[in-house]
Order: C-alpha cells, then sequence, then structure tokens
C-alpha cells in the first residue's frame, strides 16, 4: 500500500475521533451546570432574586430521578437527601433538586458558596463547613485552628 494511504486514514480517524469528542462534550456538558443546561428546561423566572450565578430549570421528572440522572453523570463530592429536596455538592458548583407542587422538580445550580449561603440551614453540618467562612479559615485569634 502506498503512504498516501495511510495518511488518508489517519484524517479520517482523527476526523472520526473530533467528531465523537465533540457529541460527547455537548450531550453531557461540561461539568453539573453544563449538563443540566443541556438536559433541562431553563425557566429564569425560578432564579433566585439577586443571585445572578444561580440559574433554575425544570423537569417533569422526580426531584430524585433528576438527581440520579445528574450524579450518574457527574458524581458529586457529597450528596444530602430531606423532605425539601435532593443536594448535590460538587467542586465549584451545586444542583439543588426540589419537587416543584406536585408537577415535576425544580433544579438550581449555583456558585457552591452561593448554595451553602441560601441552604445552610439544610446542609450546615453535612457540606463539611461548621463556619460561615469555609474549611480553610484559620484566622479566629490565638491558638485557634492550630
Amino acid at each position: 500500500m502506498k503512504p498516501k494511504f495511510w495518511f488518508v486514514i489517519a484524517g479520517m480517524t482523527a476526523v472520526l475521533a473530533l467528531i465523537i469528542a465533540l457529541v460527547t462534550i455537548f450531550s453531557t456538558g461540561t461539568g453539573p451546570r453544563g449538563y443540566v443546561a443541556n438536559h433541562y428546561t431553563r425557566a429564569a423566572q425560578l432564579d433566585k432574586p439577586g443571585d445572578d450565578d444561580n440559574k433554575a430549570y425544570t423537569s417533569a421528572r422526580k426531584p430524585s430521578e433528576v438527581a440520579n440522572s445528574v450524579a450518574q453523570a457527574w458524581t458529586p463530592i457529597s450528596q444530602y437527601t430531606d423532605d425539601s429536596g435532593i443536594y448535590l455538592r460538587y467542586q465549584e458548583d451545586a444542583v439543588i433538586a426540589q419537587p416543584r407542587n406536585n408537577r415535576g422538580t425544580v433544579i438550581h445550580v449555583m456558585d457552591i458558596d452561593q448554595a451553602y449561603g441560601h441552604y445552610h440551614h439544610v446542609v450546615g453540618g453535612v457540606w463539611g463547613w461548621t463556619s460561615p467562612h469555609g474549611q480553610t479559615f484559620r484566622g479566629r485569634g490565638p491558638g485557634a485552628g492550630k
């Protein structure tokens, strides 16, 4: 076989790999935030007021089904469930799936610090923070945190 044939095969393989990579990225998004944006319906009217980073979405599915779908695509650092909803913690984001008046689920995706501020009464001891400063804060005076 001629060398030109191998270059054509290599080029076709590279194009096929690029197509597969792009389909994978766009079908799962880039992280939990992208996954939710690609798989659920945007509901800007349900965004938390005064919080530009909080995006709300809806689904006709139950909160447990939504949370399981997101968690299977992107494994959370921590997960907490109570009667108010399912709280998924990621490195930089949080995904909160809550029942929506017996009509499916409202999904809030927000920065992890803002999520903690909104939901600290629910996840305060579960997500690892014991103070509003987070885990790495060590400035409480002489001898504290050592």
